[in-house]
């Protein structure tokens, strides 16, 4: 199906947030085709996208619940066997289904452990700098945004520091699409390592349990009711895509944001007591989930004049939707003390927000107090006609981001 919007291009990636602006004055409500042709709705202004994520009965994640069985089997089909431990999980569920893993996985990811992690994630973003300080500059994707995250998630569900290199391969294979013959080969065979290197570890932890969140999930329990093989691993592989992925791009865009809005970054570094409210902000204005996973229509329904029929794909573009001056005056504006009335929807809305948004958020709060305190002079390296965004669809990720300072 013909686009009319490109929303998948380096080009695309240049000028996104003049796209979504398009988007939302002409067609916030559009049927295109998506990456390999298929025609998705995509919903760009605000209140639209908050319709589709709060009603979670109309627009649903499972796709079993909005086709026939000829179609789900025919949507399937070809697809790896060990893609059922990787998607048996709590976003790709819906209604009592959804609530029970949940409920059950919230058990183990509380937010008192979360607080707890502050001091540890602070010596991280200390420990990360101290080897790069004396240098004077860094690409700051590879040398702490990604690091940074990843050790944090790596500590909590007790995978060795030396594997997180590993991580950071499968997770990437998990985001980005394949659809030429010998990139699906290359997913499959890193699904399969994926999954083979978990099936070791959950033995190892069921022998030899630790204090960690993985011997938590093994563990966790209520009325009787457990996570099941597929939903184990679906989980810890939830655990460790979203509780790097995201906070990787958003430390990347939040940088650069600050870095090419310097009177925000100097009221940053003059009161660093603003950075709670200046991460809601950075989120917002350019944000490290750009679409939300995508729904489909259980029934036929109607949304911004547009009839959507029962099993079409549905896709919220959470960064046009965080830019719509309907919603957020000055809306294309970084502003690091706005008002926190207008919520964006960076985490998402309703019963899929995102679980892992409090160390999202801590994480980010600990990375650029410490960048702002130890790197005064903190300036941009790369020209901005040479950054390169990852062809994820589903985030909005800086390849690499070189800084300098002092």
């Amino acid at each position: 199906m013909e686009r009319k919007y490109d929303l998948y291009s380096h080009d695309f990636r240049t000028r996104t947030y003049e796209t979504f602006a398009e988007m939302r004055e002409h067609d916030p409500v559009l049927l295109q085709g998506g990456l390999d042709e298929t025609p998705i709705w995509f919903v760009s202004r605000y209140d639209d996208a908050v319709t589709v994520l709060m009603d979670d009965e109309t627009f649903v994640r499972d796709v079993a619940l909005a086709v026939d069985e000829q179609d789900l089997a025919a949507f399937r089909a070809g697809l790896p066997e060990s893609l059922d431990f990787v998607e048996n999980h709590m976003l790709n569920k819906d209604g009592d289904d959804h609530r029970r893993l949940r409920r059950l996985v919230s058990k183990a990811f509380t937010p008192r452990m979360i607080g707890s992690l502050r001091p540890r994630v602070q010596e991280i973003a200390d420990e990360l700098l101290d080897a790069v300080e004396d240098r004077g500059e860094m690409e700051l994707v590879d040398d702490f945004a990604f690091p940074l995250p990843i050790t944090v998630i790596a500590e909590l569900l007790g995978i060795p520091a030396a594997d997180r290199d590993r991580f950071r391969e499968w997770s990437s294979s998990i985001v980005t699409p394949a659809f030429e013959p010998e990139d699906v080969a290359r997913f499959t065979a890193l699904l399969d390592a994926f999954v083979a290197y978990l099936r070791d570890m959950f033995a190892e932890r069921r022998a030899n349990p630790r204090d960690d969140l993985t011997s938590a999930l093994l563990q966790v329990e209520e009325s009787g009711d457990t996570l099941s093989e597929q939903e184990l691993y679906s989980m810890v592989v939830l655990l460790i895509v979203a509780g790097h992925e995201t906070t990787v791009s958003l430390l990347g865009n939040a940088v650069l944001a600050l870095l090419t809005h310097p009177a925000e970054l100097e009221r940053l570094a003059a009161d660093p007591g603003l950075v709670p409210e200046a991460v809601e902000e950075l989120i917002r204005y350019d944000g490290p989930v750009e679409r939300a996973l995508t729904r489909w229509a259980a029934t036929d329904t109607t949304l911004g004049g547009k009839t959507m029929k029962r099993g079409e794909p549905v896709v919220v573009v959470l960064g046009a939707a965080n830019r719509d001056r309907e919603r957020f005056p000055a809306a294309d504006t970084l502003d690091v003390t706005r008002p926190p009335e207008g919520r964006h929807l960076g985490f998402g809305r309703g019963s899929h927000f995102c679980l892992g948004a409090p160390l999202a958020r801590l994480e980010a709060e600990v990375a650029l107090t410490t960048l702002l305190r130890r790197l005064p002079g903190l300036r941009l390296v790369t020209p901005l006609e040479d950054l390169y965004w990852r062809p994820v669809p589903l985030f909005r990720s800086l390849a690499e981001l070189r800084v300098a300072w002092g």
